[in-house]
């Protein structure tokens, strides 16, 4: 199949601005059978451009390098610099997989006699490799090449065997009525960190808010802090304090 072929152009476009497509309206805009979309989805899946889902796909998104979780990024490292800051010296912390999370190491390894639990093999890796000081748990399961990280029952049951004091989650999407939300069905991993932690802290860039996703991962009421950046409105701040949540923001860059 052609790179430029005007239909898969058109497909990669609605992808890259809404994060996820739909085969029937595709189908419909494009005047092309749901047999034709479906094919031009697959190619871009081939191509790891798109995750295909129960009638459409999802953006995957794309580091800065290949295979590169921890690449670098200025608004998602505020935001990671500020909840690193939230935890004290010897706590016992989860660290969900995902790109957002993964700009807290710098500042974990600052902070002395940690306990991490991760289910990423790069942090852990990372944080084995720079923190000297800390103590790291791996847990098991189900190996996933997008997220590089370990998924499934395995991975559900050593993390509920322990307890901490603050889970780091990120999210896919942010819904002001219900909470977080995600384009993967399988969303238990993350609501048993929650479940075995003190405080969930979710980080996210506020652009989340405009991000639809089909399935609801974390309610609002397993949520103590929302860590977000400073562009934010006001209303969404309110509404999110209205369940209870904490929101944190980084601060406005002097210009």
């Amino acid at each position: 199949m052609r790179v430029d072929n005007p239909k898969l152009i058109h497909i990669k476009e609605a992808l890259m601005a809404s994060g996820s497509v739909n085969v029937l309206s595709l189908a419909k805009n494009l005047s092309v059978s749901e047999v034709s979309i479906r094919k031009y989805l697959s190619e871009l899946e081939r191509q790891e451009f798109c995750i295909r889902t129960h009638g459409g796909a999802v953006l995957v998104q794309q580091p800065s390098q290949p295979n590169d979780v921890l690449a670098f990024d200025q608004n998602k490292s505020d935001i990671a610099e500020l909840a690193a800051s939230l935890i004290p010296a010897g706590a016992r912390i989860i660290l969900d997989s995902g790109t957002t999370t993964a700009q807290m190491l710098p500042f974990l390894q600052k902070i002395p006699n940690l306990v991490v639990m991760t289910n990423s093999l790069p942090v852990a890796t990372a944080l084995t490799e720079h923190s000297k000081n800390a103590t790291i748990l791996m847990c098991g399961g189900t190996w996933d090449p997008l997220s590089q990280s370990f998924q499934g029952q395995m991975s559900e049951k050593m993390i509920a065997s322990y307890n901490f004091e603050m889970a780091f989650v990120g999210a896919s999407g942010i819904d002001l009525a219900q909470g977080t939300t995600t384009f993967h069905e399988l969303t238990k991993l993350s609501q048993v960190m929650s479940a075995v932690s003190d405080q969930t802290i979710v980080l996210a860039e506020s652009n989340k808010l405009c991000k639809k996703m089909p399935n609801l991962e974390l309610p609002w009421l397993n949520i103590s802090t929302l860590v977000t950046d400073n562009l934010i409105s006001e209303d969404a701040v309110h509404q999110i304090n209205q369940k209870g949540v904490v929101v944190k923001t980084t601060s406005k860059k002097e210009k």
